[in-house]
């Protein structure tokens, strides 16, 4: 049995499949916290009262007799030639069946009609005829109040539609055209979950790109800091198959060079080191004596609103780090709150930032500015503070996008991580209790005011101070440069 995630992965690349066949399922922590089911905002949406619903593990052969039982049903598995699909809702209508999927989107994508085609393949396979087909989404232009309207929180709609809000087409139309037979690729699917082994070599590998499996598929191989397996570019397959190992082979008149693929290949021709000194002296001499301050927040992203002012996937902002440096001395301040802490996120943060001076932080626009303007939304009567604060961001990650400076450590990877490695090896983020965001992420989730969770916080904590104080170093070393 297989479900759609096996099918993705497969379809990515057959080896991924086997290796994930061959692994301990991960639990899986999804990226946007909910705070009940979606199946259940179906219901409650839809104002159904009579109806059965499903539960996780329930057999296949029980999904069928539920739908000959019952005009609604819910949260049910269906499964056809091995493939196993989870339906949100279904509603027996004169013509069939109406089928209901939901969508962690704010409208309804018609990049997924891919995604539904499978669904409605497994259930074609079964003969459950389809009248219909209608995907629930969250609605962006609501706003939470006291009591949580879950009629106005959520849109439903049967055809696919732009983000401008632009009409694409009928889902039923688009996906019953769109579905094929999956039954040649399960076959494939099933032979290669046979395989005892599944060696590759590095011409074999189908993805031109460095994947998130590369270092588990090639463990075993060294690859220098010039090597051309760091260098992301389409033709990058090409170049290895005409025998090209480095950097320094890439055929640069060929090419139309982004400032980072340059600044990569020049620090490949220069020893492993390439700075754009006028560029970084010019940016560095901007900040010459001032208080400089160094932020990082984490968040947790909510689907449903648990909160007042808040709209369908915006965030609560939990903690922060901030490291300053002030007269050649360094201060640290920090905060961890739980609950509804976004006032006093916000207040906390006014409270320790410094009156002056450049505030930064990597991917500053992407994030932070983001999560205060998102603040400043809610609680308007701090916009104006939170505004002067978004004023003095300096996004530290564009010196390294932007092609100022590249190390060749860094191996054509351009995270916090990454580049802290490659310039103070010492300061690892694989030595601390939580290592990565989403980890962060999970276990404030489960936090508590217990006494035992004291290790927690204090992980939680040193996670966040090591983005802060990384951001530190790396502008120290950045000085060194000049």
């Amino acid at each position: 049995m297989v479900h759609i995630s096996d099918l993705r992965s497969f379809r990515f690349c057959p080896r991924i499949y086997w290796l994930s066949t061959r692994e301990r399922r991960q639990a899986f922590h999804s990226f946007i916290s909910m705070l009940e089911p979606m199946h259940q905002m179906l219901i409650k949406k839809l104002d159904v009262k009579d109806y059965f619903s499903g539960r996780q593990g329930m057999d296949a052969h029980d999904s069928l007799n539920a739908i000959q039982a019952n005009e609604w049903c819910f949260n049910l598995r269906f499964e056809a030639k091995g493939l196993r699909v989870k339906i949100p809702g279904l509603h027996r209508v004169e013509e069939g069946y109406d089928v209901y999927f939901t969508s962690m989107s704010t409208w309804p994508k018609i990049e997924d009609a891919s995604y539904y085609a499978n669904h409605f393949w497994v259930l074609n396979e079964l003969g459950i005829k389809i009248h219909k087909m209608y995907i629930m989404t969250f609605n962006k232009e609501y706003v939470r109040q006291d009591e949580l309207d879950v009629d106005r929180c959520f849109n439903l709609s049967s055809d696919f539609v732009k983000q401008s809000g632009h009409v694409q087409g009928d889902v039923y139309g688009i996906v019953s055209k769109k579905h094929k037979d999956y039954t040649d690729i399960l076959a494939s699917m099933e032979q290669t979950r046979l395989r005892v082994d599944y060696p590759i070599t590095l011409d074999d590998c189908p993805n031109p790109i460095k994947c998130d499996h590369f270092n588990t598929c090639f463990k075993d191989m060294h690859f220098p800091d010039d090597s051309i397996y760091h260098f992301s570019a389409v033709d990058r397959k090409a170049w290895i198959a005409e025998g090209k190992t480095s950097i320094t082979e890439i055929p640069v008149e060929e090419l139309m060079l982004s400032k980072a693929q340059y600044a990569q290949i020049m620090a490949a021709h220069l020893d492993g080191r390439f700075v754009d000194q006028r560029a970084l002296n010019h940016w560095l001499d901007k900040y010459e004596g001032q208080t400089l301050s160094f932020v990082d927040f984490e968040w947790d992203t909510f689907g449903i609103p648990p909160y007042p002012q808040m709209r369908p996937l915006d965030v609560v902002c939990f903690q922060y780090s901030l490291h300053t440096i002030e007269d050649g001395l360094i201060h640290h301040r920090e905060f961890l709150g739980q609950g509804d802490c976004r006032e006093e996120f916000i207040v906390s943060l006014l409270n320790h930032l410094p009156a002056e001076g450049p505030l930064f932080a990597y991917n500053a626009f992407g994030a932070e500015a983001i999560r205060l303007r998102q603040l400043a939304e809610q609680f308007p009567q701090y916009q104006s503070a939170l505004q002067a604060v978004i004023d003095r961001f300096v996004d530290l990650a564009l010196i390294f996008i932007d092609g100022i400076v590249y190390d060749s450590k860094m191996k054509g990877a351009y995270s916090l991580k990454r580049i802290i490695e490659a310039v103070n090896p010492e300061l690892s983020y694989e030595k601390l209790a939580i290592s990565h965001g989403l980890d962060a992420v999970y276990h404030y989730r489960n936090l508590s005011d217990d006494e035992e969770q004291d290790e927690v916080r204090e992980a939680l904590l040193s996670y966040c101070r090591m983005d802060t104080l990384a951001m530190v170093k790396v502008y120290q070393w950045l000085k060194t440069l000049v």
